[in-house]
């Protein structure tokens, strides 16, 4: 776990559960979605640290670029819903015989664009993620980051119009029992709500205004390595 310390850094340690007192409360976790997660507020009554308890220094939990890289992980799970979000609307269009319907057809062929295009974004950022540690230095990680906030972005905004696209196909119908969909949906809706999002978009941003990289090129990693 994590904790602040006196002076308002941040360490991670291990507390020993065998010799703390420690309140567990589920109360507070009811979301929208994800009914079938649990998270717990846990309260440690007077739990002393010992120092080979401690991992790593103070501050190493929000080391760059391996903090804002972790958004290449969660990215992964919501576009893995939304995958599974066109596996089910074909399925279901295709128990209801509807596959010769022009506009469902246009609707899940949209989908499949936008799941394909979220698996391409992926497996660039893994490419960088890949480059920046072979050259871990700090020019790479900060063009990691900005990426990897790209490529979230682009995960969000994906995930949001198969939703959309999927609730036009299923109708009021599918989001009833005993389908699932409405539960996958609110799932990933509530999965999609990820810290800063505006932040992490304003920083792309702020990156293109500051460079003198043309737009073609400035994510070209073969292109940076012969200038760097």
């Amino acid at each position: 776990m994590t904790a602040a310390k006196k002076d308002g850094s941040w360490q991670m340690c291990v507390v020993p559960l065998d010799e703390a007192n420690v309140i567990s409360d589920p109360s507070w976790w009811n979301p929208m979605g994800m009914k079938a997660s649990r998270s717990f507020k846990m309260t440690f009554v007077k739990a002393h640290i010992t120092k080979i308890n401690l991992l790593g220094s103070a501050g190493d939990y929000y080391l760059q670029p391996s903090f804002s890289s972790g958004a290449v992980r969660f990215a992964a799970v919501q576009l893995g819903a939304a995958e599974q979000l066109l596996d089910e609307t074909r399925n279901y269009l295709k128990a209801l015989n509807r596959i010769q319907d022009p506009f469902q057809n246009m609707r899940l062929g949209q989908m499949a664009i936008e799941v394909e295009s979220g698996n391409l974004w992926l497996n660039a950022a893994a490419t960088r993620m890949d480059h920046y540690m072979q050259k871990p230095t700090i020019k790479e990680g900060e063009h990691f980051i900005i990426y990897a906030n790209m490529m979230r972005t682009a995960i969000e905004q994906i995930c949001t119009e198969v939703i959309n696209l999927c609730q036009k196909c299923v109708g009021a119908r599918g989001l009833n029992k005993p389908y699932h969909f409405g539960r996958i949906i609110r799932d990933l809706s509530t999965y999609l709500r990820q810290p800063a999002p505006d932040a992490v978009l304003a920083d792309v941003g702020k990156c293109l205004l500051h460079s003198n990289i043309s737009s073609g090129k400035i994510w070209d990693l073969s292109f940076n390595k012969t200038k760097s």
